[in-house]
């Protein structure tokens, strides 16, 4: 179950970086990987966002993609179906935990972007989301597990 676990997990964070960049990136252009290295003005920057982009897509989906095969070869092994519940869990926590990364990795430490051009005023805020998504995956998965006696 353990490697079920960390599968989902690991599904979850590539998934919501995949998810990420199309919908944030792509589609609402709020911002780009590198946008606050190189600017989205010129042609030569805007190549460059979205090169970094794309290769950032393709790592994570690749992510996303061992994550499900580590979930597979768990499901594969069981000798019982695997429940879906803490696997659920599991998965959005790793959804919060990308998103929680990407705040504090890409927009704080790295300043590579922010959530929408100029100023981060709405890091804090994403941060803040994060970690409402990460204790939700965290209260599916807790609330799944059948409790023991000596938890009672």
């Amino acid at each position: 179950m353990r490697r079920a676990l960390l599968g989902a997990v690991v599904f979850g964070f590539g998934f919501s970086a995949v998810i990420d960049v199309l919908v944030l990136h792509h589609v609402l252009q709020l911002h780009s990987l590198v946008s606050n290295l190189y600017p989205t003005t010129t042609v030569s920057g805007l190549r460059t966002n979205v090169f970094a982009d794309g290769v950032f897509a393709t790592v994570m989906l690749a992510v996303a993609g061992g994550g499900a095969g580590l979930l597979w070869r768990a499901e594969r092994r069981a000798t019982t179906p695997l429940p879906v519940r803490p696997l659920a869990g599991a998965a959005v926590l790793g959804l919060g935990a990308f998103d929680l990364f990407d705040v504090v990795v890409n927009h704080t430490i790295l300043g590579l972007h922010d959530a929408t051009e100029g100023p981060g005023y709405y890091d804090p805020h994403w941060a803040v989301i994060s970690l409402l998504i990460v204790g939700a995956g965290y209260y599916v998965y807790r609330t799944s597990r059948p409790r023991t006696v000596s938890e009672s």
